[in-house]
């Protein structure tokens, strides 16, 4: 089974099928701003249990195996980030210093909390969108865009890059078996120059793609958009309403719980 079959087929059995695409993504965004308007550890804290829950319940966290491998590639990529953020500190008190290789370390109370602080509102944030993500088919979300008036040029561009795109990742996974078949990953070296073919690969057969994907879209009567004959129900007021209502309470609680938790304090202790 392919990857674009894996996730149309996660999205079509997802409890939240049902749910307004529009409201969906109202309320993913809406935990995602406030998120970010506050500084509380506090909020990030809430806003993740929200994702994993709604991740739960639409599909009991079965997911892809490729959007699985570019989840854990995006949380190294946080936690590299972070421990970079944390080491760079300019404000506060000291707690660590040191020179590594060129790099002069420096980790202050400040820097390491803010690390923190970044580190949880990321991963937050992808536990929202990956639960908006796999409950919602690109063609229903398609067409609640068009609820807010966007031109149907962008909506049928969104689906087009969608399907484009799992065949330029179905084409490289061509490329790269075949590429390991005939030892073309034997060492570092090797490794690189490979990788470097497939990419300028790729990069060269998408044109190609591109001419027969225009070709079989107008052998099957392609007239510019993509037809969907069960609409997605569309958002209502009271969608509105629970956006609002949970941006609302989560933003005042974030404001009442700022620089109550700090991480330094708790991990210090603990380690202690």
């Amino acid at each position: 089974m392919s990857e674009e079959t894996q996730m149309d087929t996660l999205a079509y059995s997802s409890r939240m099928l049902g749910w307004a695409p529009l409201g969906k993504f109202a309320f993913a965004c809406a935990l995602i701003i406030v998120n970010l308007s506050t500084s509380s550890m506090l909020v990030p804290l809430v806003t993740l249990p929200i994702g994993l829950i709604l991740m739960a319940y639409s599909t009991n966290f079965r997911i892809p195996f490729f959007i699985g491998l570019a989840l854990a590639e995006a949380v190294l990529i946080i936690v590299l980030f972070a421990g970079m953020m944390s080491i760079s500190g300019t404000s506060g008190n000291v707690v660590w210093e040191a020179d590594i290789l060129w790099i002069h370390a420096r980790m202050t109370d400040d820097s390491f909390n803010y690390a923190w602080l970044v580190l949880l509102r990321s991963l937050a944030s992808i536990a929202v969108m990956i639960s908006f993500a796999t409950s919602t088919p690109i063609p229903h979300l398609s067409q609640a865009f068009r609820q807010v008036r966007m031109p149907v040029e962008i909506t049928e561009i969104v689906v087009l890059i969608y399907r484009y795109g799992f065949l330029l990742l179905e084409r490289m996974e061509v490329m790269w078996s075949a590429a390991s078949c005939r030892m073309g990953f034997n060492g570092a070296k090797r490794s690189i120059s490979t990788v470097a073919s497939i990419a300028v690969g790729i990069f060269i057969s998408s044109s190609d793609m591109a001419d027969k994907a225009q070709t079989a879209l107008e052998c099957r009567n392609y007239q510019g958009y993509f037809p969907v004959y069960n609409q997605p129900p569309k958002m209502g007021v009271k969608w509105l309403a629970v956006c609002v209502f949970a941006f609302v309470a989560i933003y005042l609680f974030g404001l009442r719980t700022e620089g109550m938790v700090d991480m330094y304090a708790i991990l210090s202790g603990v380690l202690r």
